[in-house]
C-alpha cells in the first residue's frame, strides 16, 4: 500500500505504507492510513517524531542478518526526511499536512 502525503505549504510526496505508518506512529498520531494535522497538533507531532527519531540514532540498529542481500537496509532516519521537512514547513508556515491511501 502506498501512502500519498500532502501539505498546503510543502507540496506531496508518497510513502509506502510500511514506512509510513509506523513514522505516524512515531509523531504520536493515530497511524490510521488516512488523517490530517495542523496548529498546535502539528508542533507536538513534529516534536515527538524528532525526539523519537533522536532517541532511535542513539540506539545502534541490528545487525542485518540477511546475507544474501548485498545492499544494507536503510534506517528509519533517513526514510523519515520526507515526512519530517513537510511537518516543519507547514508548522513554520502555520499550514497542515493530510495523509490518505494511494
Amino acid at each position: 500500500m502506498l501512502i500519498r502525503f500532502k501539505s498546503n505549504i510543502a507540496g506531496q510526496f508518497i510513502m509506502m505504507g510500511d514506512v509510513a505508518l509506523p513514522l505516524l506512529r512515531l509523531a504520536g498520531l493515530s497511524g490510521n492510513t488516512q488523517g490530517a494535522v495542523s496548529g498546535d497538533d502539528l508542533h507536538t507531532a513534529l516534536q515527538t517524531l524528532e525526539g523519537a527519531l533522536q532517541h532511535m540514532r542513539a540506539v545502534p540498529e541490528d545487525a542485518h542478518d540477511d546475507e544474501s542481500d548485498n545492499e544494507p537496509p536503510v534506517a528509519i532516519n533517513r526514510r523519515a526526511m520526507p515526512l519530517l521537512e513537510m511537518l516543519q514547513k507547514a508548522k513554520a508556515a502555520e499550514g497542515y499536512v493530510m495523509w490518505q491511501p494511494d
